[in-house]
């Protein structure tokens, strides 16, 4: 697994209040974002009878306490059915998303450590 996670392409971070509604073209099915990056996003509690295909799906994000939605692009990387059987958890690339929602990934992301650190800094406090 940590394999994977070095070859990730963006930073993952954990995203709370958030939940997707997506269809496979039969049913619509709600899950919870667990984690988000500029890339992808990991959507927990689907149903094992969601139809996962090589396509592209529309997900539709709501937050719990705001009104503002995204529909999102996306397409599936992979899945992993929870221990229980009755649900998975599914990684999902990013294929085109409304700038509101990349704006909203970019400042929620937390700082590298060198951006964290400004030389001037350093200075402004003497």
């Amino acid at each position: 697994m940590a394999e994977n996670m070095e070859k990730r392409r963006f930073n993952r971070m954990e995203l709370h209040g958030h939940i997707a509604d997506i269809a496979d073209g039969n049913f619509i099915y709600g899950g919870i974002i667990e984690d988000v990056s500029l890339g992808g996003l990991k959507l927990n509690s689907l149903p094992t009878k969601f139809a996962i295909e090589g396509r592209t799906y529309c997900i539709v994000v709501s937050g719990e306490a705001s009104e503002t939605h995204f529909k999102i692009k996306v397409r599936p990387r992979w899945k992993r059915t929870v221990k229980s059987g009755l649900s998975m958890d599914v990684g999902f690339m990013v294929v085109d998303a409304p700038m509101e929602w990349t704006d909203m990934v970019k400042k929620m992301m937390p700082k590298k450590k060198e951006e964290e650190e400004d030389v001037w800094d350093l200075y402004s406090s003497r």
